[in-house]
């Protein structure tokens, strides 16, 4: 009995050391942990199948094509250079709305999707300028996480989150507009503060002056030496428009979020298939995340099978007759441990937790909150290390391959002292929350 508890959770545990460390791609490794629970019996075929959350990777995959039939059309670019142009190279002005741009992207699209847009420009950018693009890199990934902290769709674990919660698009921008509103707020102002010398105006600087028109102009030449098509950019946006909204009417719709995001991506699919292939469209979802996803489920559903996660479930619950404490635990807890493992895999582990809490607080007005706190601890907590988030890593390959490293130690020595502050943030709120 107790070797049948300890396998599956090694086999976890292993899988999450093999991915940290780069050891295979993350893909294979998920795939084959899966395979090696049904293997050993712990999980029947037929089990495994349905411990899958197809209805997370159908929205994930919706979304990918979504944005990569977007992005061909070339609207992101444009945008882009069009910021750089309004900013005239003054680095503060860049600063804060690349920052806010970031953040907003990543509310509506996808953290590592906007991470691949906004970085290529912004080293161009500030390297051009003659300063280091690492500061900037480093607060549009803190950004790209916070940012999509704010949606259902903004972060994979809020996917997750959602569909076992049943919590709709709506619920999310409700109850965490305001922590992370007050966390982009926050966070901004931490970097004006800490990086004024580096932020500081140009206007007088008549040599950098017209250094940066010269590169805004060349910027200009390089995104947009492209043939941008007016219907396929208007087509892109409209069903954008059209599946936000759908999401926000999710329930008057009565429809699942997963079936409104297929919807949107084969609709683009279908009215831009003289402008993009649709082969080409499928190219731009990242399959290896979503087999990836697929594994992890697998992996953690032989773990549930066992009933190891609703005795961890009662221990928290038992841990403590107040219920802010019980808050906290599942807020810190997620944090401390989404630093260091991939909050995507430790939040998959943590739904059923969850869920068997909730069941068991049945009585307590505030239960949801548990909810939100797994989702802002992952979050924000996985903003403090390299490796907490898909999109740190991301970010920090993509400053790499542009002559930018970025150490584990230089990022955790600007991100976990801003992680901390964003933490506060949401420990203040869930706490005024629960005693109001």
């Amino acid at each position: 009995m107790e070797l049948s508890l300890i396998v599956p959770v090694v086999i976890f545990f292993l899988a999450l050391g093999l991915i940290a460390f780069e050891v295979l791609d993350k893909a294979l490794v998920a795939l084959g942990g899966a395979v090696l629970i049904v293997l050993l019996g712990f999980l029947t075929p037929e089990q495994a199948l349905s411990a899958i959350d197809f209805e997370t990777i159908i929205l994930l995959m919706s979304m990918m094509m979504l944005v990569e039939i977007s992005r061909t059309s070339g609207i992101f670019s444009w945008l882009n250079v069009k910021l750089v142009s309004i900013t005239r190279g003054n680095p503060l002005a860049i600063a804060v709305i690349f920052s806010l741009i970031t953040a907003l992207f990543s509310a509506f699209l996808d953290n590592v999707t906007t991470i691949i847009i906004v970085v290529p420009i912004t080293i161009e950018l500030f390297r051009g300028l003659g300063r280091d693009p690492k500061p900037i890199i480093l607060q549009e990934i803190l950004m790209s996480n916070i940012g999509g902290a704010l949606t259902l769709i903004g972060d994979p674990t809020h996917i997750i989150i959602g569909n076992a919660a049943k919590l709709t698009f709506n619920e999310f921008i409700v109850n965490l507009i305001v922590p992370v509103g007050c966390s982009i707020l926050a966070l901004i102002g931490v970097f004006v503060l800490f990086r004024w010398k580096y932020l500081k105006p140009i206007a007088k600087n008549l040599k950098t002056l017209l250094l940066s028109n010269i590169l805004i102009r060349k910027l200009e030449y390089e995104f947009l030496n492209i043939e941008l098509s007016k219907p396929f950019i208007v087509k892109s946006l409209a069903v954008i428009a059209l599946t936000l909204t759908g999401f926000a009417l999710q329930t008057q719709l009565g429809l699942p979020v997963h079936i409104i995001g297929l919807s949107g991506a084969l609709l683009l699919a279908i009215i831009c298939a003289k402008d993009i292939h649709v082969h080409d469209a499928l190219k731009g979802v990242e399959w290896t995340t979503l087999l990836f996803f697929a594994g992890l489920f697998v992996m953690v559903g032989g773990i549930e099978h066992t009933g190891l996660l609703d005795l961890i479930s009662k221990f928290i619950v038992s841990s403590s007759s107040d219920f802010g404490m019980i808050v906290m635990y599942v807020l810190w807890g997620s944090a401390v441990i989404s630093m260091f493992l991939d909050n995507v895999g430790f939040v998959t582990v943590m739904v059923p937790v969850i869920m068997g809490m909730e069941s068991q607080l049945a009585g307590e007005p505030h239960v949801q909150l548990l909810w939100w706190a797994l989702a802002l601890g992952a979050v924000m907590g996985g903003n403090g290390t390299i490796i907490g988030a898909s999109a740190n890593v991301v970010g920090c390959d993509l400053a790499k391959k542009h002559g930018a490293p970025i150490g584990f130690f230089e990022y955790s020595k600007y991100a976990f002292p801003t992680a901390m502050v964003a933490m506060f943030i949401c420990t203040a709120y869930l706490l005024f929350r629960i005693n109001f």
